[in-house]
């Protein structure tokens, strides 16, 4: 159990690692705390699943979900489902600046590397936003697409001015 949740901290770690501000290496040195309405693994299907105001928090990340199924193939991660109203989650930076995101689904695919928010998709960093219908971070590549959707059918980024030094 304590390794399918390092595996649900990989998949916040590698959202928030593309941004200017890389999530606190600290975190990954303590202990996780996962806490669910019930919990249940199937081991001839290789499938986890957490449901019901499921909480994991180790250090400064939290995530926050209704429902998380890990998947399992050959005894391998293959695919971590969130799904929530939104699933959230938040990770101090090093520098101590809060990064949160929230989507309605997300999904990691191990097999390719890839992120995906979906549904109402919302990332805000330091000195930077993004809001869409779907949000897919490749790891392997290191890049971020965002395809729009919902009412307006677009993708918004709001970038902040630098600080003024005076």
């Amino acid at each position: 159990m304590k390794t399918l949740i390092r595996l649900c901290f990989a998949l916040v770690l590698l959202l928030l690692i593309q941004s200017n501000g890389v999530a606190r290496q600290s975190d990954l040195s303590k202990p996780i705390d996962v806490r669910a309405d019930s919990s249940e693994f199937d081991e001839k299907a290789g499938l986890q699943t957490l449901s019901g105001n499921v909480q994991i928090i180790q250090g400064s990340m939290k995530i926050n979900a209704e429902f998380i199924s890990i998947s399992l193939e050959n005894n391998a991660l293959s695919v971590i489902e969130g799904r929530g109203k939104p699933i959230r989650f938040e990770q101090e930076n090093e520098a101590g600046e809060l990064m949160r995101g929230e989507a309605k689904t997300v999904i990691y695919d191990a097999r390719n590397g890839t992120l995906i928010l979906k549904g109402s998709a919302k990332l805000s960093q330091p000195q930077q936003d993004l809001t869409s219908e779907k949000i897919t971070f490749n790891a392997e590549t290191q890049k971020v697409s965002a395809e729009g959707g919902g009412s307006s059918g677009r993708v918004s980024i709001q970038i902040q001015p630098p600080k003024s030094s005076q």
